[in-house]
């Protein structure tokens, strides 16, 4: 295993790939809370990021965040990135070849992590055959092979490792989304009364998932068996020990099958139209650290997010600003409401946050701020737009395998409306609330035959 880790700390090759311009990234580290308001890091940063441009054609945007340890995040990055931006685009000439070529690159590297860890779990069957052939009692065996028990332990725990992923390909003005784990994406558009909407384009597979904790419990498995696990990924790349090696974990061992799964999300192609506004990717630990600050529904933590990078958009003269910016507001917010938690002598469901990071890749929503001007002369454009054809459809999601939030973000027109053009396309003043839901509702009574007829509703 420590083979495995030195080979993959050297340099990867997507490191010499251009980096897209027009993304921003928030990172913040690990935290562990002290009730005294102290904090401390609590291991190396285990998530990975992937921002680059293949060719004009081409991008990739990638967050993956390891669970238990680092080192299948890692490898899995570069050899997905292998997968998919080293030509094999130019045969896919259909959304659903470029969305199997995406399914073969997960499948890819969750091979190539079973065909690393052969000798590790050859090394792990070879120890417990020795220890049970002894005919010894539990207690017997810490006794007399003490050495023996920690190394099997070493093994578990790096058979333990695994990662989440989310991946967004942007190929011939389409958009490509694949995920497993408890990353996250959403894409964020205006609709016809320039409201900002946000679409959640990934699943999760974790607990708060229906369908996923209907599967557990067909399995055998109870809520209580994951009571010291919360948001636990069901689906995953790697985690011997949640699949093949499930009977060696204590709280998996009663299932009457496999738990952790490998089988990936994959929703495209996504036109990118006008209406896109941008993109957003987050870590594990990021829709984690939401649903600590936003318990309950996930679409209320997606709207709250997309809320202060909308508000953030106003503030920052960059799209790296704009996603440090959210990601210290949000780090933030989860320790004052630990902290709030302990004062008020509440019961406490968190004592630390995970590794946070956030990928915004922005489309054609405008930065107000982003001329600035330089000591050393001149005006100077921080921000990059896309262009788009006139004729390209609207970006809804037509795949129907997957899950979608839609969201109103009730802002007011300086955060949502792009600078210089206060006017919609009929000449009105743009509103500072959002009237959607009353014209809809409006329009469901006129055509039902309900609407009355003494007040003038247009």
């Amino acid at each position: 295993m420590d083979s495995m880790q030195n080979n993959s700390r050297t340099k990867s090759w997507t490191d010499d790939l251009k980096v897209c311009n027009q993304t921003g990234v928030g990172e913040a580290i690990n935290q562990i809370y002290k009730d005294d308001g102290r904090r401390c890091e609590g291991y190396e940063s285990r998530d990975k990021k992937c921002l680059c441009i293949s060719d004009s054609n081409t991008s990739l945007y990638a967050i993956l965040s390891g669970h238990n340890g680092v080192i299948v995040a890692e490898n899995a990055l570069q050899e997905m990135a292998a997968e998919l931006l080293l030509g094999q685009l130019n045969v896919c000439n259909t959304d659903e070849a470029v969305k199997e070529l995406i399914r073969q690159s997960f499948m890819s590297v969750e091979k190539a992590y079973f065909d690393s860890i052969n000798p590790h779990v050859a090394t792990k069957t070879a120890i417990q055959l020795h220890l049970s052939a002894d005919g010894m009692n539990q207690y017997e065996i810490s006794q007399q092979f003490e050495n023996v028990l920690q190394k099997l332990d070493s093994l578990n725990n790096a058979l333990s490792v695994g990662s989440s992923a989310v991946l967004g390909l942007i190929h011939r003005s389409h958009l490509y989304l694949g995920n497993i784990g408890n990353c996250r994406a959403l894409l964020c558009k205006t609709d016809e009364h320039d409201t900002l909407t946000v679409t959640q384009l990934s699943v999760d597979h974790n607990l708060l998932n229906a369908e996923e904790a209907a599967r557990l419990f067909r399995l055998g498995l109870m809520a209580q068996n994951f009571e010291r696990v919360p948001l636990y990924s069901t689906r995953c790349i790697g985690n011997y020990l949640g699949k093949a090696g499930y009977k060696d974990c204590n709280f998996l061992s009663s299932a009457t099958a496999e738990p952790v799964i490998f089988e990936p999300e994959i929703v495209g192609g996504i036109q990118i139209t006008p209406a896109c506004r941008f993109l957003v990717l987050m870590s594990s630990g990021l829709c984690r650290a939401l649903h600590d600050i936003f318990p309950g529904d996930a679409s209320t933590s997606n709207r709250e997010l997309v809320r202060m990078i909308s508000e953030e958009f106003h503030n920052q003269s960059t799209l790296g600003g704009v996603a440090q910016s959210v990601v210290h507001r949000i780090v933030q917010a989860h320790h004052d409401t630990y902290m709030q938690l302990v004062e008020e002598h509440k019961p406490v469901t968190f004592n630390s946050r995970d590794d946070v990071t956030l990928l915004i890749r922005n489309f054609n929503y405008v930065l107000p701020k982003a001329f600035v001007n330089r000591k050393n002369g001149g005006n100077r454009s921080l921000n990059s737009t896309t262009s788009f054809s006139s004729n390209s459809s609207d970006a809804t999601p037509t795949d129907g395998n997957y899950s979608t939030i839609h969201t109103n973000i009730s802002v007011t027109s300086s955060n949502i409306t792009q600078p210089g053009n206060p006017y919609d396309s009929n000449r009105r003043i743009r509103s500072h609330v959002d009237f959607s839901d009353f014209y809809k509702r409006v329009e469901e009574a006129r055509q039902s035959g309900v609407l009355p007829p003494n007040i003038d509703f247009d």
